[in-house]
């Protein structure tokens, strides 16, 4: 596996933006011509396929942005074929216990630090021109782990939680853990808030990297002064309706 960079920069105290891919390789591009630090391929709101994503993944590498994949459901099968595919991460929603992280975390890396199942003839070790050896070594350390924590249960856990190996980011999702609070869409609710500060907190013990998820860039600047390195800003498909509305409006003013 190539080296890391969003690893990297993030081991290093930087904080790095991406946003979700939902409309397709053009879009990756776009975005990595852009300046985007990393783009997420989303299996669990997209509607993509496994094939979908390996032409993303290889849109990223031409348009030198780190790409991962939020799998469709915490299933090692998904994960290992996301990986298989030349994603350079997962992230990996729906994971509400410890139990459940530590076989998440597993699924991502090979013996002795998990159990991913091993082929050499994936587009990972590059159809088998990597050695297995090689291949092997350099995914377990390049690798990127994300777990999202998007409920009350698993926020309840997350003592526990960052205790399990391998987990290089927890990704605080406070859309659904505003719907598992009782206050769907109410991102900004005091209950929603201090169950995220209780999990940063526990991170922040662990050395853990944190991420999570905003609408609007104003509300970005809240959780990097909270140590927030991982930031995932809207989606492709929201950045394009933003700037496609502040286009028209523009044009509109002119002719008014």
């Amino acid at each position: 596996m190539q080296r890391n960079i969003l690893k990297q920069q993030l081991r290093e105290g930087q904080v790095c933006f991406g946003t979700f891919i939902r409309l397709g390789p053009a879009a990756v591009e776009i975005l990595g011509h852009s300046g985007w630090d990393f783009v997420v391929i989303d299996m669990e709101h997209g509607v993509f396929d496994f094939t979908n994503v390996e032409h993303m993944i290889r849109a990223a590498r031409c348009a030198g942005i780190t790409s991962l994949v939020r799998v469709p459901e915490p299933s090692p099968s998904c994960i290992m074929r996301a990986i298989d595919a030349g994603a350079e991460g997962v992230q990996i929603p729906q994971v509400d216990t410890a139990a459940m992280a530590r076989i998440v975390s597993q699924a991502a890396r090979y013996y002795p630090d998990g159990k991913r199942g091993l082929c050499s003839f994936v587009r990972a070790a590059g159809y088998s021109a990597i050695p297995p050896d090689e291949h092997m070594a350099t995914s377990n350390d390049e690798v990127l782990t994300v777990v999202h924590i998007e409920g009350e249960a698993a926020a309840s856990q997350i003592k526990v939680i960052v205790e399990t190996p391998d987990i290089d980011i927890i990704f605080l999702g406070p859309w659904d853990l505003s719907q598992s609070l009782g206050v769907p869409g109410k991102t900004k609710d005091p209950r929603v808030i201090e169950v995220m500060e209780k999990v940063i907190d526990a991170c922040k013990e662990r050395g853990i990297v944190l991420g999570t998820f905003v609408r609007e860039v104003e509300d970005a600047k809240r959780w990097i002064d909270r140590g927030v390195q991982y930031m995932m800003v809207s989606t492709d498909a929201g950045l394009l309706l933003r700037s496609s509305r502040g286009w028209l409006e523009a044009l509109r003013k002119m002719c008014a």
